[in-house]
């Protein structure tokens, strides 16, 4: 776990009504929409006014529906951002909401926002702590710096401040609650230093990958079975490991099997393994990976080509907690956590009879849908400078750069093949490219042809008109009246062209 992610768990555990004189507020206003907790799919919206916003939390004008908690929206840059509040006071000045971050993402995603707003240093009054400032870079009241612009800003104010955001929040906790808050400190964020990065490839700002973020990380914990759907190369077995990883099971094995990679007649003695003698070749008896994934999570892909007579059988499994080996009748108990994936409509295959419909209402406890990379708008740009910066580390090349061309045809290309045909063409990039900027030749991908401006259109229309005014006056010999009636306009238009162009 980066230290990032360290201390965004820090800010979300001690996010109290003094966290906002600890982040900086921006005095712009918002109109925006909120929403009860249950309501927004069905459009129960409230008008508000957002002002004095923060990583923290906001100020709201406006009825509000009832309860303490709400979802607050507001558009930017042509996205809506979905924000989980909780009301904390309410006065004649409006009512101070906190927001209930639900992930590192939202977190970056919302500072990216405010950081906008508070950029330049131009304000009067420091956006921390409110008093008056004379163009200072770091108020001389509360000592935080205003450098907004700078790399890692956020990074060292949570950093600086984790300390004081801790200390307000201790005083409320009783002695088992410190126990708990100091053993997931060891054990679930110091503990995780040394494990390395883990998913970075979850990166992105999208409504739908924001929702993929939340889902992961509530459904992880749980025990229930997940069925994630996305089209091919989306990130479905990386979306099954970060869930694994975020749970319980997470000391315990991940095991991957594809239902469609593998034929028919062996599939069951994968699932399930085989005793000795079992059949023609079996010298010894073999656990299946529902056994190798006991304690752990069992990760099922393209569940969709899992043939109908093993359909049954691993329901079996997931109703009672066994399975039997091939040539035994010993069932044999295992706690193993199901997560299935799949590309193709498995309602549609339940009607057509080639899925069971028990085991679809079985695996289909809890869904994921994994946005194709083409619906992800900046997110591509984001992902391809990763995997590049990742690629030249693994293959201990130089580090290398998109041209603004490459990053252009990057953001208009489909990419049918999502993740996977993006991974693929960076590692063949680097092999071919010579220079230290890769082109979109080097990615086989064409530059977009760029639009035509209104000065551009502008100027070719001119030019048009010259040469069609000049070839007409050429074929008449330069007579007016001619060149008139050859052209479907009057004398003094000619003459007015003419002038215009330079023409004697």
């Amino acid at each position: 776990m980066h230290t990032f992610d360290c201390l965004y768990i820090f800010f979300t555990l001690v996010n109290l009504e003094v966290v906002a004189r600890l982040d900086a507020r921006t005095k712009k206003q918002r109109p925006g929409m909120a929403f009860p907790p249950s309501g927004q799919a069905e459009g129960k919206g409230y008008q508000v006014v957002i002002s004095d916003m923060s990583l923290g939390g906001a100020s709201l004008e406006g009825d509000l529906p009832p309860g303490d908690r709400l979802i607050l929206e507001f558009a930017h840059e042509g996205q809506r951002i979905r924000l989980w509040a909780e009301i904390l006071r309410k006065g004649q000045g409006g009512t101070a909401v906190r927001f209930l971050h639900q992930s590192k993402e939202e977190v970056l995603y919302l500072w990216s926002v405010l950081r906008e707003d508070l950029k330049g240093g131009v304000e009067d009054d420091c956006p921390y702590c409110g008093e008056a400032l004379h163009q200072e870079r770091e108020c001389p009241h509360c000592g935080l710096s205003r450098d907004f612009d700078r790399d890692g800003y956020l990074l060292e104010h949570l950093r600086r401040t984790v300390g004081q955001r801790l200390r307000w929040r201790l005083e409320r906790l009783n002695a088992d609650r410190l126990l708990s808050l100091l053993t997931f400190v060891d054990g679930q964020l110091l503990g995780d230093l040394g494990r390395g990065e883990q998913d970075e490839e979850f990166v992105g700002t999208c409504d739908g990958m924001l929702e993929v973020f939340s889902l992961i990380r509530k459904v992880a914990p749980t025990d229930i079975p997940v069925l994630i759907l996305g089209e091919s190369g989306t990130g479905k077995e990386l979306s099954a490991k970060a869930i694994h990883e975020r749970s319980q099971r997470q000391s315990k094995p991940f095991v991957v099997i594809n239902c469609a990679a593998i034929p028919e007649t062996l599939l069951e003695a994968e699932l399930f393994g085989y005793e000795r003698g079992a059949f023609t070749g079996a010298y010894t008896a073999r656990k299946g990976k529902v056994e190798q994934a006991h304690g752990g999570t069992l990760f099922l892909d393209e569940i969709g080509d899992l043939p109908i007579g093993l359909q049954a059988k691993l329901l079996r499994f997931l109703e009672d907690g066994t399975v039997e080996r091939i040539g035994s009748r010993r069932p044999r108990r295992v706690d193993v956590r199901i997560i299935a994936a799949t590309n193709c409509d498995l309602e549609d295959e339940v009607r057509k009879g080639r899925f069971r419909q028990d085991l679809f209402y079985r695996l289909n406890a809890f869904t994921i849908q994994l946005p194709p990379l083409r619906e992800r708008g900046k997110d591509k740009v984001v992902l391809a400078n990763y995997f590049l910066k990742r690629l030249c580390k693994e293959n201990g090349t130089r580090r290398k750069r998109f041209s603004d061309e490459a990053l252009l045809a990057i953001g208009s290309y489909r990419w049918p093949g999502n993740v996977r045909e993006m991974i693929n063409k960076i590692r063949k990039a680097l092999v071919v490219s010579k220079e230290e900027t890769i082109t979109p030749e080097d990615l086989s991908l064409e530059a977009p042809t760029p639009k035509p401006s209104p000065q551009g259109i502008k100027a070719l229309k001119e030019k048009v008109e010259r040469e069609g005014l000049l070839r007409a006056l050429e074929t008449t010999g330069y007579n007016i009246s001619r060149t008139a009636r050859l052209l479907g306009v009057s004398r003094p238009t000619v003459y007015n062209l003419m002038k215009r162009y330079g023409i004697s």
